[in-house]
């Protein structure tokens, strides 16, 4: 397992309140599932980067394999799994046809018609490409300087950054299979900045309940605050981003109409997401761990809106009267910080006021 799946059964078994149940659920020990929170307790993320070697599947394909099926996919089309593999052995690549089936498969090319579906547009894409490399020639040869595109500045070290909406965060987390209200899954968006926090939860994960997310949740407090997302920082999931060259993930283009640049890095990436890491270290410490052991002590069955209400309670708490305990902004309450970049001469809403 890597540093994320640890984390998430940590997490797991601290808003569960029982780690047994959590061990059993998840095929460990208590020895291990401790050995792993005081590995977190101690070194944060890093403390669970090591993961234990996996065993080779036999008809595993690696990723430049798997680059090398696509490409002789887009030449020829008509090769099914046995004349692929019979080509690329010619050209040094040993790759059984099972392999071969499986990668076809996954990218929904089994069938001839989606080869050559697929082939049209690589064809039709490096067409573009082309126009655009020149395009960007002429434009150069006219003197015109073309900008190059800069690096995020994540750690917010220009000044210029250092304000709310410049980089948010959003994620998906799994909490568990909870009594009464089945799998729950809590999706985040935090602004790095301001560590002003927006959650809803979810029985599932998907890219249509992130549109969704965004639309009822996102959107509505943005135009509120008078405050644009720059770049929403997201990991490489499914429900965030496609790894397939010609794919157009659907969560992509919807960013893209909001005029949103969404950034995409791996999930590993302690680095990048540590501000993130530490509000759903402090979620779980604070809402949680005290939040579940209160609900299941309750008559009522934990369902899904009970569990958000409380929620909701929580945010309002954590948004608009708790002091940031650490960051640049550590005294701070996180709708203050935002607010003090906001155009004086716009009235706020009455219902902000009611929060403190």
């Amino acid at each position: 397992m890597n540093e994320q799946q640890k984390y998430q059964i940590l997490l797991h078994g601290i808003t569960g309140n029982n780690v047994s149940r959590t061990c059993r659920e998840f095929g460990i020990s208590r020895t291990l599932y401790y050995r792993w929170y005081k590995a977190y307790a101690e070194q944060g993320m890093e403390g669970l980067a090591e993961a234990p070697r996996r065993p080779v599947m036999p008809n595993q394909v690696d990723r430049r394999t798997e680059k090398a099926i696509l490409a002789h996919v887009a030449r020829h089309p008509q090769d099914g799994p046995k004349r692929i593999s019979y080509e690329l052995e010619n050209e040094g690549i040993i790759v059984g046809e099972t392999g071969i089936y499986n990668v076809l498969r996954r990218q929904g090319l089994n069938c001839r018609s989606e080869r050559e579906r697929f082939a049209r547009e690589i064809k039709e894409h490096r067409k573009k490409g082309r126009r655009s490399e020149a395009k960007a020639s002429r434009t150069e040869a006219a003197g015109r300087n073309v900008p190059r595109q800069k690096k995020l500045d994540y750690k917010l070290k220009l000044q210029e950054h250092a304000r709310p909406g410049y980089i948010c965060y959003q994620a998906i987390q799994y909490l568990g299979k909870l009594p009464g209200a089945g799998k729950v899954y809590q999706y985040i968006v935090l602004d790095s900045y301001s560590r002003l926090a927006i959650m809803k939860l979810y029985p599932r994960r998907s890219a249509d309940d992130l549109m969704d997310f965004m639309k009822m949740r996102i959107i509505p407090l943005l135009k509120t605050f008078d405050l644009s997302i720059d770049h929403l920082v997201t990991n490489s999931g499914q429900e965030f981003a496609t790894s397939w060259e010609r794919g157009n993930h659907k969560y992509t283009n919807y960013l893209h109409k909001l005029g949103i640049t969404q950034e995409v890095f791996a999930a590993g990436r302690q680095d990048v997401f540590q501000p993130l890491h530490e509000f759903t270290a402090l979620l779980a410490r604070e809402f949680y761990k005290p939040q579940i052991s209160r609900l299941a002590s309750e008559e009522e069955a934990v369902s899904l809106d009970r569990l958000e209400q409380r929620l909701n309670e929580y945010l309002n708490f954590y948004n608009y009267n708790r002091p940031l305990d650490q960051g640049a902004n550590r005294g701070r309450i996180p709708t203050d910080i935002v607010l003090g970049f906001r155009d004086a001469s716009e009235p706020l809403p009455l219902w902000l006021f009611t929060r403190r």
